[in-house]
């Protein structure tokens, strides 16, 4: 246990610490571009180790805690009013502050992305269509588990006919709802032939198919190339890959609050973690090579800039909507009175993250999966 707890510690420091220093970065570059005046810049958190240097009247400090870095602004320690405070500036110009912190992470995300196109990405250039497919989970009372099928079984034929490609199999498989088929599969180098009839439409569970398998191309290593993009080609395809990610993680969490609201909308596959979890499945990914490594940060780069732009209190995405609210009224909202709903609002979500890393430590002691039901 304390050896996995180093090997997990020594993958999520550099990655989230690299991820709230690039973070902070954005809102310090923004803020003095806004003309708020900047007390310190943080490497780590306090207590302080130690001051670097001093310039432009801003402290540049090391401290102690290495995770990612902070910007201390002028008005934070209450006097609202001081001059060049975040508070004193029109709320246009604050919003930019406030938003160049998850900007930075989702252009950090179209960097890393860019860079992985640009070394090259291990890539199949052949017909998807002649591949195997491999079983990668098996629902719990499924037809499916029924007929004995297995993760790590691949797919050979069905009814003395051999399928390639996943569009095939999950045509075959619903062209059969109802009917009992014959499938073989390949369980460790051996056909094993078993009995399935895949359900028919009214019959399958919210987020299931018609059998209650998960599948997925079975690639092999000698089938994949290095393929490396041009420069102007990295760019425009990690800011695709950015879009697509970003949309989907949007779509995921727009389908959990529904979940939440609504009793009837089925939650999406997979569960909530917290840095915990996070380091757990980093430091899965980091045995994987650098290339899945940088893929993952890039992926949380992007989950933090969508976190940090929710309109909740102390959030960047909450101090955004007090700005546009203050906007709509052409009246400033009292500086005291947002400050202590965004007080109320960081200590909730301090004790939603004790709450979620309980959960995560009692996962990992139980020899659970870090992301529940994922």
């Amino acid at each position: 246990m304390f050896e996995s707890f180093r090997i997990t510690a020594l993958a999520v420091v550099p990655v989230l610490g690299f991820l709230i220093f690039v973070h902070e970065l954005g809102h310090f570059l923004a803020a003095r571009w806004m003309g708020v005046r900047v007390l310190e810049f943080g490497f780590g958190y306090p207590p302080r180790m130690l001051k670097l240097f001093e310039r432009d009247g801003v402290e540049y400090t090391l401290n102690w805690l290495p995770f990612g870095g902070f910007v201390r602004m002028a008005g934070e320690d209450g006097d609202f009013e001081a001059e060049g405070s975040l508070a004193s500036i029109s709320p246009w110009r604050r919003i930019v502050v406030l938003a160049a912190g998850p900007f930075m992470n989702i252009f950090t995300a179209v960097f890393l992305f860019a860079l992985l196109l640009m070394v090259g990405t291990p890539q199949f250039t052949g017909d998807r269509a002649q591949l195997p497919v491999l079983i990668t989970a098996v629902a719990p009372g499924s037809p499916a588990e029924q007929a004995g099928l297995q993760p790590g079984d691949v797919i050979e034929s069905v009814n003395g006919e051999t399928v390639r490609g996943l569009e095939a199999i999950s045509e075959v498989i619903r062209a059969h709802a109802g009917q009992e088929i014959e499938i073989v599969v390949l369980r460790d180098d051996e056909p094993v032939a078993l009995r399935l009839r895949p359900r028919l439409p009214e019959e399958i569970p919210a987020g299931q198919g018609a059998a209650g398998i998960q599948i997925q191309e079975l690639i092999q290593p000698e089938d994949l190339e290095i393929v490396r993009a041009n420069p102007i080609e990295a760019i425009v395809g990690g800011a695709i890959e950015t879009v697509a990610v970003t949309q989907m993680m949007v779509d995921a969490l727009a389908s959990l609050l529904r979940a939440l609201i609504l009793p009837q909308e089925s939650a999406p596959e997979g569960g909530v973690g917290g840095l915990v979890a996070i380091g757990r499945v980093t430091a899965q990914v980091a045995e994987q090579g650098w290339r899945q490594l940088v893929n993952l940060t890039a992926f949380l780069s992007i989950n933090l800039a969508i976190i940090n732009l929710l309109p909740i209190p102390a959030l960047d995405g909450g101090r955004i909507l007090f700005a546009l609210v203050e906007i709509a009224r052409r009246k400033r909202i009292p500086p005291e009175k947002e400050a202590l709903i965004h007080f109320a609002g960081y200590a909730l979500l301090i004790a939603l993250m004790l709450a979620i890393t309980f959960v995560d430590i009692s996962n990992w002691v139980a020899g659970k999966p870090p992301i529940p039901g994922g």
